[in-house]
């Protein structure tokens, strides 16, 4: 597709709100958000799992899922978030692509429970095709097909993530060719209206009408790199993409790869990754090749993983024979894959390709051509909304998953006014143990109670570094404020803008979390805490002065009451124990991106049963919709004129 000239509109931040973008139509009235955080197929498969019980519990006679605001999304929560907001009328049915809450889970046997829909969201992690090596392998594939090599991670999304469920159109060379909107009306006034050579492109719009649960908001998140002024480090801008708008909503400092300062609000989505060739008010002109799609956006949120194939790719650089007798070894999977993924031209020539590996003479792997391992990282045009600057040479900038920066997804909703309360799906390759230090109390003892590990991400929400095991390769033991730290660990570096809550307000988030798995025995209880937090102004992600939040966490964990279901099935039962042994069930290691579907049908029934859970002993969930859900302005001035009268 030749490059065009377009127009799009910016909106510019902050503040920002939902209801900004509603103007006609608005989402669910009340203010709750829901937050899936990263962490691949983890991630993805207890995503399932906890929206899977929010469709299940009701408020005022529907399910709650439907009464969200909005959905925040970051990396392998963007694998489930992101086909959910967009499920075409041709895709899977709301609980296929979920599943459905089991409160009778226990009666299941093992085989029962290695059974998984081909339309379940978490479908394609438990096909050989994702486990990293194979994903490895489809990267030199696709580059042998003549995809970029900053767009091979994203296409290995779209093809095994999004195509399953009708959300990918590419082109014979692989190019996503489709554009994403919230409604008709949307994509008429802000895409096609003011470009009339796009109307017939394909155009996913939000879920909507007919047996679909009504969608919220949605906020991809990804990062973007940046040049920190005088320096040669590296930071990270958050980037968000919605149907409405994609962009870098704060002002972070530091300098995109043209030397301007990002940040200042969105662009129309479908024009971004575009060179910007004129500025009228608050409209554009754009030159692209293609638009802003779905590929983009849940490729570079969970772009990780690019990581990954770096690694693997360098080491078959260094080895070629190693990489041939790979191919080879998993020669009938990749033929499987290529068949089931790829069409018309691309196909033939993917299958030619690795026919001619087979038939290759010993001698080819001196001087095969792999993709350069450094180049994986994805690269998009971008110029800032804050101050829209034609420059006369421009230059791609670095993305990257948007767990390098803020992997709960919590900051990037509170940017936005209206929303009031969260609940963050901290789904975490950590389980909650006991560490053997605790947040520090500035004269090196450690605060009472609060020897208690939690994932990465959390601490540096509260302007506390990541947990420090004390190792020799780290500077700090247990948790220390990165305010005044004399030492700030390299992990931590990039989580260092991330405050958004009071300091003094982390040993509570600690010591709740752990009494809430942990009174009256080892992982008896949902770790799922309530906190009512003030919010701190943070420039780096939009966020300015507003309302307090009310935070319920819910962090996946090992649940004791869950495997007891299991106790008369000593198969299941079995299968539990050696996961957790093996692999730390239901807290998988990140890079284990292939899961069997056993798995994946223990770990989604786990969370969703917490959540479920925690409803039925604390109406947990009730009493937060009673306070910030639809109708929740009604109760309260219903509960004021009742005072009123009594007085």
């Amino acid at each position: 597709m030749a490059s065009q000239s377009l127009i799009a509109s910016l909106t510019s931040t902050p503040p920002l709100s939902i209801e900004q973008f509603y103007p006609d139509s608005p989402p669910p009235a009340g203010s709750i958000g829901v937050c899936l955080s990263g962490g691949g197929s983890r991630a993805l498969t207890a995503g399932m799992g906890g929206l899977q019980a929010l469709s299940y519990l009701t408020f005022n006679g529907n399910g709650m899922l439907g009464q969200v605001k909005a959905l925040s999304t970051v990396s392998g929560g963007s694998w489930v978030g992101v086909p959910y907001e967009f499920l075409q009328g041709s895709s899977p049915a709301d609980s296929a692509f979920l599943g459905s809450f089991n409160p009778n889970i226990g009666s299941q046997t093992l085989a029962q429970l290695g059974i998984l829909s081909s339309s379940s969201a978490a479908a394609p992690v438990t096909n050989t095709f994702f486990a990293p090596v194979l994903l490895a392998l489809q990267a030199v594939v696709l580059y042998q097909l003549g995809v970029p090599e900053n767009m091979l991670w994203q296409t290995i999304i779209g093809l095994n993530i999004l195509q399953p469920v009708g959300l990918l159109n590419a082109s014979s060379t692989l190019q996503p060719m489709d554009m994403f909107s919230n409604d008709p009306k949307t994509l008429a006034a802000d895409v096609t209206g003011p470009n009339p050579s796009l109307g017939s492109e394909t155009a996913y719009l939000v879920a909507s009408g007919g047996s679909r649960t009504p969608r919220p908001f949605l906020v991809c998140n990804m990062a973007m790199l940046i040049n920190e002024t005088g320096t040669n480090v590296k930071s990270f801008a958050p980037v968000q993409a919605t149907p409405f708008i994609t962009g870098i909503m704060g002002a972070p400092t530091g300098t995109d790869n043209n030397g301007l300062t990002p940040g200042g609000g969105g662009v129309t989505s479908f024009a971004f990754n575009s060179i910007l060739e004129a500025v009228s008010a608050s409209s554009v002109s754009v030159s692209q090749t293609r638009q802003w799609s779905l590929t983009d956006i849940a490729g570079t949120s969970s772009s990780f993983f690019a990581g990954i194939l770096q690694n693997q790719i360098a080491q078959w650089e260094q080895n070629p024979t190693q990489f041939f007798a790979t191919m080879a070894y998993y020669l009938w999977e990749i033929y499987e894959w290529i068949k089931s993924h790829l069409f018309g031209e691309a196909e033939a020539a993917a299958k030619k390709f690795v026919a001619s590996l087979i038939t290759a003479s010993p001698t080819a792997a001196l001087t095969f051509r792999f993709p350069n391992p450094q180049d994986l990282i994805p690269q998009y045009n971008y110029w800032p909304v804050a101050d829209p600057t034609v420059v006369s040479n421009p230059q791609t900038t670095g993305f990257a998953d948007g767990g390098s920066l803020e992997n709960t997804g919590v900051n990037a909703l509170l940017a936005y006014s209206d929303i009031n309360a969260l609940i963050s799906f901290v789904n975490s390759n950590q389980p909650l143990m006991i560490g053997t230090y605790g947040v520090s109390d500035g004269n090196g003892g450690y605060i009472a109670n609060t020897y208690i590990v939690v994932d990465d991400a959390i601490p540096p929400l509260f302007g506390y570094q990541p947990y420090g095991n004390g190792n020799i390769n780290e500077c700090n033991k247990g948790y220390v404020l990165y305010a005044g730290a004399t030492c700030v660990d390299s992990l931590a570096a990039g989580y260092a803008n991330n405050q958004v809550f009071a300091s003094e307000d982390f040993p509570a988030l600690l010591q709740g979390l752990w009494a809430a798995a942990n009174t009256g025995g080892s992982n008896v209880g949902p770790a799922i805490f309530t906190q009512t937090l003030n919010v701190l102004p943070n420039a780096w992600f939009g966020i300015g002065n507003r309302a307090p939040v009310t935070m319920v966490w819910c962090y996946l964990n090992y649940l004791q009451p869950f495997v007891d279901q299991f106790a008369n099935n000593i198969d299941v039962a079995n299968f539990i124990s050696s996961d957790v042994s093996l692999n730390n069930f239901p807290n998988y290691a990140t890079i284990n991106t292939n899961l069997s579907a056993t798995q994946v049908n223990l770990m989604s029934s786990l969370a969703a049963w917490a959540v479920v859970a925690a409803e039925q002993a604390n109406q947990t969930f009730t009493n937060l919709f009673n306070s910030f859900g639809p109708g929740a302005n009604a109760h309260l001035q219903a509960a004021v004129a009742s005072e009123s009268l009594a007085v």
